[in-house]
């Protein structure tokens, strides 16, 4: 999974699954950004695909972040034949500004010199961010290991909810993005996991957890957390917003737990409703490993 290869990894093409291209320009750019990326890393194999696609200042959480091209150099140049990975965007969306998106989908690992060569199974989330000269480049890739191929709806699908349409500007909607993720912060030391996150969730929102199906929906994320959240805090570093104000990232790290506590780095993509608020539309936690 591409989370335990670079602190992430993407993807190649899953057999069977409809390549649906998105109505809209930007986003449809992006899914097929992202295809390319895949079939890069089958012609020239995992690290220099990697090279390609990451931009220049892309970070890897480890969970502090650093210099990902960095990380990225001083691993061994790996044969598709012999790492083998395939992923596939399945879900996602783009500002309407087109400078910032996100994509998620599942994502299999098979290492052919291991014995025996079973394959390992993850779910991705990746931030891209629009270039100087037109191209995608992926900013964040985080990912966790699954028990099984995650489920996704068929083709593509982009997020369902409305979003903000009013004044712009990535420095004011970046303080009121980085305002909310604090706040869930703060709510989750407060409060139970499951209650704080309810606040900003959405019937549309992901929680992605190591060696866990995603939890998709209210329900299911209360559900989750309210089983597995005992002992949760976490901590902002950084939020950035799209000059639309309707879409942005954050992430930080969080600890899990007692004394055999679970620390690592989360990343969260929200979406700015009708009405100004900005709602949580995945969280991912990715431990240290």
């Amino acid at each position: 999974m591409r989370v335990v290869i670079v602190a992430a990894a993407l993807i190649l093409l899953l057999p069977g699954v409809p390549r649906q291209a998105p109505a809209d320009g930007s986003l449809r750019s992006l899914v097929e950004a992202e295809r390319e990326f895949a079939e890069s890393a089958r012609r020239q194999g995992l690290r220099d695909s990697f090279l390609a696609f990451f931009a220049d200042d892309a970070i890897a959480l480890t969970p502090a972040a650093e210099p990902a091209k960095d990380r990225l150099r001083a691993r061994p140049a790996r044969p598709f034949a012999e790492l083998e990975i395939t992923w596939e965007p399945r879900q996602g969306d783009v500002a309407a500004s087109g400078d910032l998106g996100w994509l998620t989908g599942p994502s299999t690992i098979i290492d052919h010199t291991a014995a025996p060569a079973e394959p390992q199974f993850g779910n991705y989330l990746s931030v891209w961010r629009r270039q100087p000269d037109g191209r995608w480049r992926v900013y964040i890739d985080v990912g966790v290991q699954t028990p099984t191929l995650p489920a996704f709806a068929p083709g593509f699908v982009r997020s369902p909810e409305s979003r903000y349409t009013g004044p712009g500007g990535t420095a004011a909607a970046t303080r009121t993005l980085a305002d909310a993720d604090r706040l869930l912060n703060q709510r989750i030391a407060s409060q139970r996991a499951a209650a704080a996150f309810l606040a900003v969730a959405l019937e549309s929102s992901r929680l992605h957890r190591p060696e866990a199906s995603p939890s998709v929906g209210r329900q299911a994320i209360k559900e989750w957390l309210s089983a597995h959240a005992a002992g949760m805090s976490a901590v902002a570093t950084a939020a950035e917003a799209s000059r639309s104000g309707d879409l942005g990232y954050s992430y930080g790290t969080y600890t899990q737990g007692g004394a055999g506590r679970e620390a690592g780095a989360y990343v969260r993509i929200w979406t700015r409703d009708v009405q100004a608020r900005w709602r949580l539309m995945v969280d991912v936690a990715q431990p240290v490993r």
